[in-house]
């Protein structure tokens, strides 16, 4: 049952207004108790439109329309208020026939009240311009950033089947795709603005299914030229060709390593397109990366509210008590691993180093001290060449004759011997400085 005292006099439909004017408009001549007339002029009266207006009333058409109307203006009535005064006026007739086109406008009006409160929203700026695929429009209206794909894949119409076949056999891989006709959101102006962007900017790799067909076209040129240009400014692997149909290669693709579909024997074409698109977005280095308490803890709370929802039991919070202990204690003991390993390296090279030194040493000492006793050999030889007791033996004077030789002659023998003694002392000091 409707509330009428709800539903304002403009809810009433044409239908019902000529219901209400029709029973209204004939004159009545038998007045009601009260004793007001019980057509249109007693309507008038309880709406307080005597006076001047009555006489124009008299000479109007349709008298209750124009009343209902500037009832409406007013917008003081609603249809309670309306059925009290036909039932003032004694017409429970008209009351009875027009019940149910007055409920049925009632409801009409309230639905369209229900659904004018629930209005759209504006569009921000510079949203359409983000808004590219049809996954970026659920994203945005949940908070998220734009939806990033691991591949574009790009093909000419013609090879449309072909095209259909890799998709479907690379989505099953859990790998995200962008596909122009797909993914795309409708009317967005420029085109290859928007699949630039997302070359570019949202997809990792570029799917080339290289045909004749798509030689041909000169739209995918332009994308490949494009895609070569970024990849060789990010210097990344971007382009992905796939070989549909023996074709001449583009010059792009020619120093490229091109995955052949037409190739036959153990050749594994799609295994080799799926490892080719999931390369891992950082490398280790070699280095082991144990993973953190919050990952841990995190991956576990994602476990448990799929199987729990938002509450967890007490089983699993122990669980998690006892898989953060362990994960400390593997942190830890890879801790003190690496330093331990440290620590025993530099200790081999300190050994290395000490060792290298030591044997330099050794080999220089060993050096001096060779050279040191052959000093002393060749010293101990040309001592003893100049003993005394080894020098022969001088001839005795007392056997000489005497010479009868002036002292001059005497004096130069003596200065040439003392020459001769000098000489051999300056040669035999020269030797002893010398070792």
């Amino acid at each position: 049952m409707v509330d009428l005292s709800t539903v304002p006099l403009t809810a009433l439909s044409i239908k019902s207004k000529q219901v209400i004017c029709n029973l209204l408009n004939p004159t009545k001549y038998i007045p009601c108790e009260n004793g007001l007339p019980r057509d249109w002029r007693g309507l008038a009266h309880l709406s307080d439109l005597e006076g001047e207006i009555m006489p124009m009333l008299s000479s109007h058409p349709d008298p209750t329309m124009f009343i209902l109307q500037t009832l409406e203006k007013r917008g003081k009535q609603n249809l309670t208020s309306l059925q009290d005064m036909l039932s003032m006026l004694d017409r429970w007739d008209i009351i009875d026939d027009a019940q149910d086109f007055i409920e049925e406008d009632a409801v009409k009006y309230l639905e369209h009240l229900q659904n004018s409160q629930t209005t759209t929203d504006a569009i921000e700026d510079n949203v359409d311009a983000k808004v590219l695929t049809v996954d970026d429009l659920y994203r945005t209206r949940q908070g998220l950033e734009n939806q990033r794909y691991d591949a574009f894949v790009l093909y000419a119409n013609e090879d449309m089947d072909f095209a259909n076949e890799m998709i479907d056999k690379l989505e099953k891989y859990n790998i995200k795709l962008c596909i122009k006709d797909r993914d795309l959101i409708g009317g967005i102006t420029f085109e290859h603005e928007a699949v630039m962007t997302l070359i570019s900017e949202r997809c990792n790799r570029l799917i080339v299914i290289v045909s004749p067909d798509f030689i041909k076209s000169s739209a995918n040129k332009f994308f490949l030229n494009y895609a070569q240009a970024v990849s060789i400014d990010k210097r990344q692997r971007k382009i992905i060709p796939c070989l549909y149909k023996k074709c001449a290669l583009p010059p792009q693709l020619s120093y490229m390593f091109i995955l052949d579909y037409t190739r036959v024997g153990l050749y594994d074409f799609w295994g080799r397109l799926r490892d080719s698109i999931q390369v891992p977005n950082t490398l280790q280095n070699g280095d082991i990366k144990v993973q953190s308490l919050k990952d841990k803890e995190d991956t576990i709370q994602i476990e448990n509210k799929s199987q729990y929802g938002t509450t967890y039991p007490e089983t699993e919070t122990l669980q998690l008590k006892k898989c953060n202990n362990a994960l400390d204690h593997q942190n830890s003991d890879f801790v003190a691993q690496s330093k331990l390993t440290k620590s025993t390296e530099n200790l081999s090279d300190s050994v290395t180093e000490k060792q290298k030194r030591n044997g330099f040493l050794k080999w220089t000492k060993r050096k001096l001290k060779l050279k040191e006793n052959t000093k002393k050999r060749n010293f101990e030889t040309i001592t003893e060449t100049l003993t005394i007791d080894s020098l022969p033996s001088l001839p005795s004077l007392d056997n000489l004759d005497k010479l009868s030789i002036t002292i001059d002659t005497a004096n130069a023998a003596t200065n040439k011997s003392k020459e001769k003694i000098s000489k051999k002392r300056k040669t035999l000091k020269q030797i002893l400085l010398k070792s």
